[in-house]
């Protein structure tokens, strides 16, 4: 807060400096064009503009040493302010010291919210009750309907850190305000939110109520996969929601698949299995890059594995080799041996890669594929892997 105010006072000051030091330069061009003849008035201009921008120059040195200074020292005062909140908030939770009385100041706050954001469990519940006892998030959710979108957005990121169930029908409305800043900071503490739900059929839910929010404000992928992830333990819920839901997006399903995959949850391999052949490229990425990082392939799903290794798009191919290797093993290795004559270098590579995560017998594959495969670039890959994996190749000689 201090520097923000601190930099509006400097940006001031230069424009004030600038202003000054522009009169008597405007001065001295109209004394050069007109006044040629007078080189006594030109003589006190000249002095003029010198010493207005030395002094200006002074000023704005002047100002910066005292800012760094004042500014070095406030933020001093309020971490030591902040840490001596942190250590009574402590007292409190543990029963050792009685909280003080209504109301309390910003640094305060600013401490119980850390701890909020930082605690779990029955501490947590403590400073959630500490912050309804307050009204701090009735505050922060007034503050969060405002006009101003800065104060709006402190608001959002103080009620992610808050967690407070309470808050959620403000950041649900949020999430699909007009301003697409509001509605990225509204869909991360609403996750966040939901996260400290503890009961799961209530979590569930808020969660199809947050996967309906997210859908009307219609986010780019990025934003989806980072509110799946910021949901924490209740990530299975909102994933369960997004696959569940008739129409969702190729952008919010491909999150959803790519979310299973960053956590790795197993539970949802079915529905990862009923991706593989969706009609988006992306999404047939998104659940193939799934079935490789969780190593889940169900029997059913595995035609459409085979599928994908000859899919149109070299993107989808690249993840397919990848899943490739959960294939029963001596058709992953025939398999394999096709796709690194590939003509996609990109799908070489995985393919190559994939044999050699097969240990032996698919280190055994890349030594005559190095030799003898019918395609040129496919033997300079395969080549090439086995240089990269020289320890593998000698621990599975040796073994």
């Amino acid at each position: 807060m201090w520097r923000r105010f601190g930099d509006l006072g400097f940006a001031a000051l230069v424009a004030v400096v600038v202003t000054a030091e522009a009169i008597p330069l405007v001065w001295l061009i109209w004394v050069v064009l007109g006044s040629l003849g007078h080189p006594q008035h030109l003589a006190w201009v000249l002095a003029g503009g010198v010493a207005t921008a030395a002094l200006g120059l002074a000023v704005i040195t002047a100002y910066l040493l005292a800012y760094q200074s004042v500014s070095d020292h406030r933020a001093a005062l309020v971490t030591e302010a902040r840490a001596r909140w942190v250590a009574r908030w402590l007292a409190v939770v543990s029963g050792s010291e009685s909280a003080p009385p209504a109301p309390i100041g910003r640094d305060a706050v600013e401490a119980l919210l850390e701890l909020r954001e930082a605690l779990r469990g029955s501490e947590a519940d403590r400073l959630l009750e500490l912050l309804r006892r307050y009204g701090v998030g009735s505050a922060l959710q007034d503050r969060a309907h405002g006009r101003r979108v800065t104060r709006r957005l402190h608001a959002l990121e103080d009620l992610a850190r808050a967690r407070a169930p309470e808050a959620l029908p403000t950041l649900l409305g949020a999430i699909i305000d007009p301003d697409r800043r509001i509605q990225v900071a509204a869909a991360r503490a609403a996750a966040r939110t939901i996260a400290a739900v503890p009961e799961p059929s209530r979590r569930d839910e808020l969660a199809g109520t947050l996967v309906a929010a997210l859908e009307a404000a219609r986010l780019p992928y990025g934003v989806l996969e980072e509110v799946l992830l910021l949901a924490d333990e209740a990530a299975p819920a909102l994933v369960a929601a997004v696959l569940a839901r008739e129409g969702a997006s190729p952008a919010f399903r491909r999150a959803a698949l790519d979310t299973v995959a960053r956590l790795g949850l197993l539970s949802f391999a079915s529905e990862v299995a009923r991706h593989l052949r969706d009609p988006d490229a992306e999404v047939r990425a998104a659940a193939l890059r799934a079935v490789a990082r969780t190593a889940v392939l169900p029997p059913g799903a595995r035609d459409a594995v085979r599928e994908a290794l000859g899919d149109p798009e070299a993107f989808v191919r690249i993840h397919a080799a990848a899943a490739a290797r959960l294939l029963p093993r001596k058709e992953a290795l025939e398999r394999l041996w096709d796709r690194l004559g590939d003509p996609s270098w990109w799908v070489r590579r995985a393919a190559a890669e994939s044999l050699a995560e097969l240990g032996r017998a698919g280190l055994g594959t890349l030594g005559p594929a190095a030799g003898s495969h019918p395609d040129r670039y496919a033997r300079d890959m395969a080549a090439q892997t086995l240089r990269d994996r020289v320890e593998d190749v000698v621990e599975a000689v040796a073994g």
